[in-house]
């Protein structure tokens, strides 16, 4: 019995293992204080670090795919979210077959996704670069935003909206105050997921990017002469940025959900 209660905690922590021991092996390797990648380290250093935050090409890198994730989230949102109202407006079978075109693009493989998206560019006279990549981008995210919008939709109970229209308030009062209000934490979620999910793709960027190299990118770039501690000294510090970016993330959407809900049942309680 005791052997059989230690077995599940064990097979998790070999499994916190197999995903975590390459990120800080990979983290160890940026601090080694020679040109190669290689145990036992015998000298440490934080020379790398210093000279990836003074690289001129890296920074600007950073700051492209910054850019295309705030560009690509902005249009994601934009367009998923009256998606997602007129999904909810929807049932039966036609609600299932608007769910699975929308999703469609998620489950695409990624290369057939970036190839179609290279070839629609050239077609309509869109140039590579900050604007085609964000474009490609936000194809890949509309369907996470129309996800978790929908479900927070689907939590919303009609008696809000009809308790508001019993008090004489239009479809835009109802949209401003009380719709976008509840759906708040959804959206914030899909922003700040796709966010994240933009400035790590790199087959997209790969192929729509022209001579604009985003930050996957240029590691890809780099890799094809050998991999050195300042790769994993960069790779480390973007590790380290967008982990504690999303556990934030996660924290503020949790807090601002929770407030969302108790107002929302204090002002019913009111009423």
């Amino acid at each position: 019995m005791k052997m059989r209660n230690l077995a599940l905690p064990g097979l998790f922590w070999l499994f916190v293992a197999y995903l975590f021991l390459p990120l800080l092996v990979m983290a160890a390797m940026g601090f080694r204080d020679s040109n190669f990648v290689a145990f036992p380290i015998h000298s440490w250093t934080t020379k790398w670090y210093s000279e990836v935050l003074l690289d001129r090409d890296v920074m600007e890198a950073l700051w492209l795919s910054a850019r295309v994730a705030v560009f690509s989230t902005v249009i994601s949102v934009a367009v998923g979210l009256p998606i997602a109202f007129a999904v909810a407006r929807t049932s039966g079978v036609m609600r299932g077959l608007l769910i699975a075109l929308i999703l469609l693009p998620a489950f695409l493989p990624v290369v057939v996704s970036a190839i179609s998206l290279r070839i629609f560019i050239g077609r309509i006279g869109l140039e590579t670069g900050t604007a085609a990549i964000a474009f490609g981008h936000a194809v890949g995210s509309v369907p996470f935003v129309v996800i978790m919008v929908l479900t927070r939709l689907n939590t919303m109970g009609r008696n809000m909206a009809d308790a508001a229209r019993n008090l004489g308030a239009d479809d835009v009062i109802i949209l401003v105050r009380i719709v976008l209000p509840y759906l708040s934490p959804a959206l914030l979620g899909a922003f700040m997921f796709c966010l994240l999910l933009s400035f790590e793709d790199f087959v997209r960027s790969f192929f729509l990017g022209g001579f604009e190299q985003t930050f996957p990118v240029l590691l890809f770039a780099r890799l094809r002469f050998g991999f050195d501690p300042g790769l994993a000294a960069i790779s480390t510090l973007v590790l380290i940025a967008t982990t504690g970016f999303g556990l934030y993330a996660e924290r503020f959407v949790r807090k601002r959900s929770l407030r969302s809900e108790t107002s929302l049942t204090s002002g019913a309680k009111n009423d």
